[in-house]
């Protein structure tokens, strides 16, 4: 009797290693850029207030002109040898100028001091000197200019090849060759540092982050990578398989559309601003485009439409949790892209600093949303049965508890306050779509009532001057609504309420089978479509800050290489993203997992435990990778909001523990053990702060020691149980 195929047998298709070396160069150009030093801030242009810092920015400025090098040692602060232990003295080089120069120092390379045949050694040694002066500035608790560190820089290098010139010793090309590698050496190492002060940091975190996240992507993507799937089942007569594009149900239009309404209203008033437009011609576009209060109500309606699928399907908690975040995690990743990407495009194309941080904080509002998106998703069952208990209590509480939100603003600068607002709005927003689903529809005349008295209540605030005009790109408002959270409801229930009164028409109008389609298209791939947008806004910043000229060599007319290389930096990674995770899913929605009923005892607790980890590291992640990058990470919370690469490493292992649930791998031992090593970068991360933070070591410790006798169990088990082992 032949042998039964075993439908899980996997057959290798070609470029996996490919694949697997395009991972490997992803990740480490990632820690490369995530390890980059925090902009110096700005000083005064007066120049630095304390005298000792001013002797140390004219020394550096000495040390800038060879013809007076040697008085920068008159010029340094009395303290300085007393700061940096470094001893000074001048030195003649072999241009015939006299140098301050660092006694001992030299020019570095990953092989050590080497000051070449050709003999750098004392422009090296004015070089460190003058780094030395930077060090000296940062300790005194006022780095001095960036300008002043790639003018050192370009000393130099200007000094190198005039040492060649001089000095060429029967071969001024290699000469050459060489002092063009230390030159990148030197711009590839200050940019790493932003031209800040040329200080060391902690690296094994960053290191260890880096390993585990490419671990991470390994494990949840391998299939991918390696170009292997499942052996399908050969039928007598194959089903033809439609490739067609499903149509998005019409929540998901609605979720759909007050996304895009609301990211282009921000981005179109922040680049109105930059263009010095008036904020009186604004308003009236923030009030039609802040559709916060929409995406909610409509997220109610696809949550609770989850919930009951997998109640139906015996699912429970587990089910829904599992199903509903995987995919939802999974867009997140985009923001990593977004997070490097966009900075270092801006960054190449000169944009202001002040103006990279507004298109940062534009580009990561979706991040926002997401975020507060995932926790209604697991609030949705308790809500729901809330609901069901009592329907007009709730909304009244949550109510009662956004008013008390709101009044605690005034009293604190904390920012829980706007935090625990924005997910008032949101559960409250989401009552309103259980309510709508259970059948509850308003009168024309009570739509019109609260039309009025919302758009009344809004003239009111803004004629006082309780609300600002503009609802929408507000400095200082709760980065997920842009705007403050009384203003931005009160527009959303006058927005409702509009499209109560105009349902049937719009209903006609938009939910044809082709807007439905392009619907259902953006729902299942919106992280290459939302970075194909930012290229968009990127292309329109720099026809701003950049000269309309042909680029020369290359390029179209009218645009720079920098500006195409820029462009590429979000165009290459949105294919990327498409061809490896939205292709397989944009023509139709991912299947609702059939759930295993037989779980129980210890495989039923392991499942309960991926399940509650791996959101809460889901969550942990999105807000400290919203938060860190923004750099407004609570005090509070810094042991468990940390840095953009640990929760990375958070987001991931969330992402890990909730795919092992919906696939039932829960009693292997290789999720745990990837959860023991994933906790120990963040783990490195908390104790290498001066004061490590108890509770961050408390969460990340105990995790660590539970998946490691996680493991250990589910490995007796599978040793002492062969139907477990054959099961793993």
């Amino acid at each position: 009797m032949p042998a039964r195929q075993n439908l899980n047998m996997r057959r290798p298709t070609p470029g996996g290693i490919a694949r697997l070396l395009l991972l490997v160069l992803l990740v480490a150009g990632f820690g490369f850029l995530a390890s980059r030093s925090e902009a110096t801030p700005a000083t005064s242009d007066t120049g630095p207030a304390d005298e000792s810092l001013a002797d140390a920015e004219r020394a550096v400025e000495a040390l800038l002109d060879p013809e007076r090098s040697a008085q920068a040692l008159a010029m340094l602060p009395a303290d300085f040898a007393a700061v940096t232990g470094v001893e000074a003295a001048s030195q003649r080089a072999l241009d015939g100028t006299v140098r301050a120069v660092h006694v001992g120092g030299g020019c570095s390379a990953p092989w050590g001091d080497d000051s070449t045949r050709w003999d750098f050694g004392t422009p090296c040694r004015s070089h460190d000197l003058g780094y030395d002066l930077l060090r000296y500035a940062e300790k005194k608790g006022s780095p001095l200019r960036a300008e002043l560190r790639e003018a050192l820089d370009d000393r130099l290098s200007d000094d190198m090849y005039a040492t060649c010139d001089v000095n060429p010793k029967g071969t001024p090309g290699l000469c050459r060759s060489v002092a063009a590698v230390y030159t990148a050496g030197l711009v590839v190492n200050s940019w790493h540092q932003r031209w800040g002060p040329p200080v060391g940091e902690p690296l094994l975190p960053l290191l260890a982050g880096v390993v585990v996240i490419g671990v991470l992507l390994w494990h949840r993507f391998r299939e991918r990578l390696l170009g292997t799937s499942p052996t399908p089942p050969r039928p007598d007569s194959p089903p033809r398989r439609s490739r067609g594009i499903v149509p998005a149900m019409p929540w998901t239009l609605l979720g759909v559309g007050s996304v895009v309404v609301l990211i282009l209203g921000e981005s179109t008033v922040a680049l109105a601003r930059w263009a010095d437009v008036g904020g009186q011609w604004l308003w009236p576009l923030t009030w039609l485009t802040q559709s916060a209060v929409l995406f909610f109500f409509a997220a109610g309606h696809s949550n609770a439409a989850a919930w009951d699928a997998s109640s139906r399907t015996g699912g429970g908690v587990r089910a829904y949790l599992a199903h509903r975040g995987s995919w939802l995690l999974r867009l997140t990743l985009v923001f990593a892209v977004v997070a490097f990407a966009v900075p270092l495009a801006l960054e190449l194309l000169h944009v202001p600093p002040t103006t990279v941080e507004g298109v940062v904080r534009v580009a990561l509002h979706p991040l926002w949303l997401l975020g507060f998106y995932l926790l209604t998703v697991v609030l949705t069952p308790l809500m729901q049965a809330l609901h069901r208990r009592a329907p007009r209590a709730v909304p009244l509480g949550l109510a009662l508890a956004l008013a008390g939100a709101e009044w605690t603003t005034t009293l604190t600068t904390s920012s829980w306050p706007h935090h625990l607002g924005t997910l008032t709005l949101a559960l409250l927003a989401q009552q309103a779509a259980f309510a709508h689903r259970d059948g509850f529809t308003p009168t024309r005349r009570q739509l019109l009532l609260t039309a009025g008295a919302g758009t009344g209540a809004l003239t009111i605030g803004v004629t006082t001057g309780v609300l600002p005009l503009a609802v929408l790109g507000v400095a200082d408002a709760p980065p997920a609504l842009a705007g403050p959270t009384t203003a931005v409801l009160l527009v959303g229930v006058v927005h409702i309420a509009v499209l109560g009164l105009l349902r049937t028409h719009l209903g006609r109008l938009v939910c044809r089978p082709p807007i439905l389609r392009v619907a259902g298209l953006a729902s299942r791939a919106p992280m290459s479509l939302y970075l194909l947008f930012l290229a968009t806004v990127l292309l329109l910043v720099s026809a701003v800050y950049l000269p309309r000229r042909l680029g020369p060599g290359f390029g179209a007319p009218g645009m720079e290489p920098r500006a195409l290389l820029a462009t590429a930096m979000l165009v290459g990674p949105a294919v990327f993203v498409f061809v490896w995770i939205e292709r397989h899913v944009w023509h139709r929605p991912p299947p609702f997992p059939v759930w295993s009923h037989t779980q129980a005892g210890l495989d039923r607790l392991f499942s309960h435990g991926a399940t509650v980890a791996g959101f809460g590291f889901a969550v942990l992640g999105v807000f400290g990778f919203a938060l860190a990058t923004l750099n407004t990470t609570p005090a509070a919370l810094s042991g468990l909001l940390l840095d953009p690469v640990q929760s990375l490493v958070h987001l991931l292992l969330g992402m890990s523990l909730l795919h092992s649930v919906r696939t039932g791998s829960t009693s292997t031992p290789g999720i745990w053990l990837l959860t023991a090593a994933a906790c120990v970068p963040p783990l490195l991360s908390v104790t290498a702060a001066p004061s490590p933070d108890s509770i961050g070591v408390v969460v990340h410790a105990m995790t660590c020691l539970v998946a490691v006798a996680a493991a250990v169990t589910t490995t007796v088990l599978a040793l002492t149980s062969p139907s477990r082992g054959a099961r793993g």
